[in-house]
């Protein structure tokens, strides 16, 4: 497992969501996308329903595998619903948490 940083987060109320930013070189997004989650229902990651009820958070780490060194003019963005949450996670390294 790779050191990790912790991610910077916005200023957002909470019923705007949460917004964090993380280094995906660092941190793989199914990760980050737990913590984040976590975050929004003030909760430890490990108390969250698994990533497996509604997406492959193996599939979601390949797809910003590598992103850091590819053309940075591309943009890969992924949305999905988590129970009452919105999840958005981009390949800048944003992950985007919102009430449904």
């Amino acid at each position: 497992m790779s050191k990790e940083n912790p991610p910077n987060s916005n200023d957002e109320t909470e019923s705007d969501g949460i917004s964090n930013h993380y280094d995906w070189s660092a941190t793989e997004p199914s990760t980050a996308i737990a913590k984040t989650i976590a975050q929004a229902m003030n909760c430890e990651p490990w108390e969250i329903d698994s990533l497996y009820t509604c997406i492959d958070p193996e599939a979601l780490d390949a797809v910003f595998d590598g992103h850091s060194t590819r053309d940075r003019n591309s943009a890969t963005s992924i949305s999905f619903a988590y129970t009452n949450y919105t999840v958005t996670v981009d390949s800048t390294g944003s992950v985007r948490v919102a009430p449904a």
